[in-house]
This record gives structure tokens, sequence and C-alpha cells, in this order.
């Protein structure tokens, strides 16, 4: 049996426009996806199509890469959230395994990352947005930044910080994380400390109540169809205890839920990442592609 060409392993006829490539590979993305019940071969047979049919076009742009205001929204999908059974399980099988890059360093058609900024493991630093500058929030999000470093990207060798991403439509994600063909998307705030129930949408101390921020990752995750995008809002102590603020969640506020975001405190979050991202099917891959739009996408 001869081997398919990726136009074939893609169900796009070799005529097709740029545009039907890049539709045909999200939907063949979602349906081969590990996370959706996929497998890994597949996957990865559809990651190699897309790349071999790739270099005959132009590189692909941010505009290209992150849909633009007005447009139609493309056929999309809201990742599955992590089975629940993951947050029990110390297991992160393959995270420990040597790091392997797709496309892989002898791949001389892709020019879209370089070697050096495929293995560096931080990209971009807190600065201001717009004519002044926050220096509680770039104080916060340098915190984050040494958090993440020391806790998550050390117990990881695939994973890969990007910080400082614009939104699809608008706005801002403090720092985004990549291991293998998962994301997790991570926005900040500051609390004193204490105790804190969460019911899914407000955080209630005493008789005060906190709205965690808002943020959408709908778009993204319809911009890396490939991935399994998940939202985290990570709350930070003033005096930089890991295991404060105390958060609880109510019974019908489960962060594992699709609906729930998941609100941590650094304790938490360090936790939820390992699991989330360690237990990828792929976490030693660093998929350079994704990598390379993320950077592009930095403010």
């Amino acid at each position: 049996m001869s081997t398919p060409s990726p136009y074939e392993i893609l169900g796009v006829a070799p005529s097709a426009s740029m545009e039907e490539i890049k539709i045909a590979y999200r939907r063949a993305a979602r349906a081969t996806h590990p996370d959706l019940g996929g497998s890994e071969e597949k996957f990865k047979e559809v990651q190699q199509a897309f790349q071999d049919i790739s270099v005959l076009a132009n590189p692909l742009s941010h505009d290209e890469t992150f849909q633009k205001p007005g447009e139609a929204p493309r056929a999309g999908f809201s990742a599955r959230p992590f089975d629940e059974r993951l947050r029990k399980s110390p297991q992160q099988p393959k995270a420990q395994l040597s790091t392997e890059y797709v496309p892989e360093f002898s791949d001389a058609s892709f020019t879209w990352l370089s070697r050096e900024l495929s293995e560096q493991k931080i990209h971009g630093e807190p600065r201001k947005r717009g004519l002044f500058a926050n220096r509680a929030r770039l104080v916060r999000e340098a915190n984050t930044i040494n958090l993440l470093s020391k806790n998550v990207l050390n117990v990881l060798p695939a994973a890969r910080l990007v910080n400082g991403v614009a939104a699809p439509y608008g706005g801002h994600y403090d720092h985004v994380l990549v291991a293998g063909y998962r994301m997790a998307v991570i926005n900040t705030m500051t609390l004193p400390e204490g105790y804190y129930s969460f019911d899914g949408n407000v955080l209630r101390h005493g008789n005060k109540m906190t709205q965690p921020p808002a943020f959408s990752i709908s778009a993204l995750q319809r911009s890396f169809m490939q991935m399994n995008v998940m939202a985290f809002t990570l709350v930070l102590s003033p005096n930089g205890n890991r295991h404060e603020p105390v958060i609880e969640y109510h019974r019908n506020a489960n962060p594992a839920l699709a609906t729930t975001p998941n609100v941590l405190n650094a304790a938490g979050l360090v936790r939820e990442l390992k699991l989330f991202l360690g237990s990828g099917p792929t976490p030693n891959v660093v998929d350079r592609a994704s990598l390379a739009h993320l950077r592009e996408a930095m403010y």
C-alpha cells in the first residue's frame, strides 16, 4: 500500500487554497488529538502533513494565525477539561523524557523559529500597556514568572513560557505556558491573606466580595486547534506566601467543570499546572510552530 500524501492525510485536493488547508488541518487535529480520544500516531501524521504543505507557502503571519476583528468565527471546539482523576494522580507520564522538537532542527525548511529561540524556556517580560506603567501589575507578573520558572519549567523540560500575549479579539494574557499539545493561559491578581470561598463567580471573604478578572480563551482555542487550552487565574499574596490566600470551592463550583474558572493560590497553581501539562499525551514535545505564533503575539 502506498504512503498517503500530505493532502490525502488532511483530506484536501492539491489545488486547495491555503485557507482551505488550514481549515482541514484544524478539523483533522481535533479529530486525532489524544486528549479528545484520538491517536498520538495519527495526530503526529496530521502535524507533519500540515508542515509539509506549509513549507510550500509563505510562513503564517500573526494576522493569519489570530482571527481578525470582524471576521466570521471559525469552526472550533471547547477543549475538554482534563479528567478530575489527574488531580489525584502523582504520575506525570513522559514528562521527564528527553525533549523533542517538532519540526526537528534537522528540517531546514522550517524557518519560523531558530534553534536558539526554540530551546529558550522564557519568552518576553513584564511590560507596560499603553502610556502608563502599572507598577503593581509589573511586580505581580515578575513574581509569577519567577514562580513558574522555579516550580514548573524545571520539572517539565519541554515547557515554554510566553509572557505578555495579545488576545485575538483584544485584551491581554499575562502568561501562556505550553508543553506538548497542552496550553495553560494564566492571568493574575493579588488579594490579602485569609480564607476565601469561591462560588464559580466571586471570591467571598467575610462580607467582602471580589470578582476575578474575566478573560476568554475561546478565540485562542480556535487559533490553536491542535492544542488543549485551559485558563487559570493565579491569586497571589502580598507577602509571597504560596499557600495564601486559602481558596475553597463551593460544591457547585467544581474546577473540573468546563464552565468554572480555575482560581488558585500559588501552591495550587503549581500543582495543577504540573498535572495538566505533565499528564498530556506528549509533554516532552516543543511545538515550534505554536511557539513561533505565540511569540508573534507578544506585545
